[in-house]
């Protein structure tokens, strides 16, 4: 152990008590193309599949936010996803950069 728990429970504190605000007024307030991983393991409550956690993020209000290029979900996996399922995780990262090279 690396005695970081500390770290990490104060970032989420702060994240409570100091909500982020877009220091601008562009839609979508991150412009870079993003590309968003979920796995079902950590499913908000009354979501079960991969699909109803897509469906879930794009007609939620947070998708406006973002410029995103890629969403997927996957059955396999967890927190760690790059560990636990890398080929699910490979395959995302390729499909949201193909393509955005200069």
């Amino acid at each position: 152990m690396n005695n970081s728990i500390a770290t990490s429970m104060r970032y989420c504190a702060n994240a409570n008590r100091y909500p982020w605000a877009p220091a601008h007024d562009r839609t979508p307030v991150v412009q870079a193309p993003v590309g968003l991983t979920f796995v079902t393991y950590e499913n908000p409550p009354g979501i079960h599949t991969a699909d109803e956690r897509v469906r879930a993020f794009e007609t939620g209000p947070q998708a406006e936010w973002f410029n995103h290029v890629n969403v997927n979900a996957h059955d396999h996996g967890g927190h760690f996803i790059p560990w636990e399922n890398p080929d699910a995780w490979v395959s995302d990262l390729r499909r949201t950069f193909h393509g955005r090279r200069p």
